[in-house]
């Protein structure tokens, strides 16, 4: 199979420059779905269809799989580079998933990535 030259308009995942970012965003994604999912699997039942925490705590936790299903996605495309923006852009506008000191980070360099043309 040959190597996709510079001018191939498939870039390979390696020369994506987004591609660190999106491994990066993919870590925290999968980190905080998993303590979503102990969150949840720890919350004390019985609980009622009303309560707002654990609905606010699930609906999350799917918000979550669907970006990580697109950054993965993104990823494992040769071309990913505008798929991966748009999910990188969509984590960006996304409210914070707590105060960890890595998100604030990463969002600062989804912010720089994203502002450059």
């Amino acid at each position: 199979m040959p190597l996709p030259s510079p001018s191939s308009p498939h870039p390979s995942p390696a020369a994506d420059p987004l591609a660190p970012i999106g491994r990066e965003l993919q870590r925290l994604l999968a980190s905080a779905r998993r303590s979503l999912d102990d969150e949840i699997r720890a919350y004390p039942t019985p609980i009622p269809r009303c309560d707002a925490q654990f609905n606010h705590l699930y609906e999350q936790r799917a918000r979550l799989a669907q970006l990580l299903q697109r950054v993965d996605a993104a990823l494992e495309d040769g071309a990913a580079s505008r798929r991966l923006a748009g999910a990188l852009a969509e984590f960006a506008a996304s409210p914070a998933l707590g105060e960890r000191a890595d998100e604030a980070r990463l969002r600062e360099l989804v912010a720089a990535a994203l502002a450059q043309p």
